[in-house]
């Protein structure tokens, strides 16, 4: 079965400086996974990123869209891709993302830890 991400975008983002300096760090990450009902060959995930850093906190919201050759069937959905394999394949967009924005808007660069999205999806459950 071939699938392709087909494109991504950054559906909501908040980056706002503290005007005191906070001591903690703290990084969260969420995910989950939407199959449309207008196209039975297409799914997305959606990640949000939650980061609270010594002089800024920063909240982001992403939707990857990915195609598949054949329909989407029940097995599929409960398969680990959407929960998986499509999050590791869409983090590293937003890995990268966040480091620039973060280095552009003035800050120190954030780069963002590795992430084990089999234990994520086991955690999740």
């Amino acid at each position: 079965m071939k699938i392709q991400l087909q494109n991504w975008k950054i559906v909501n983002l908040d980056l706002s400086a503290h005007v005191a300096s906070k001591s903690e760090n703290i990084f969260n990450l969420n995910t989950g996974a939407f199959f449309p009902a207008e196209n039975n060959k297409t799914f997305g995930i959606n990640l949000k990123v939650s980061i609270k850093d010594k002089e800024f906190d920063l909240n982001l919201e992403s939707v990857f869209m990915f195609s598949l050759e054949e329909e989407i069937t029940d097995d599929f959905k409960l398969s680990d891709f959407p929960r998986i394999n499509a999050p590791a394949i869409a983090f590293p967009y937003i890995r990268a993302f966040i480091s620039t924005i973060t280095l552009q808007s003035g800050y120190r660069p954030v780069i963002l830890p590795s992430i084990n999205f089999v234990q994520l999806a086991k955690d999740k459950n």
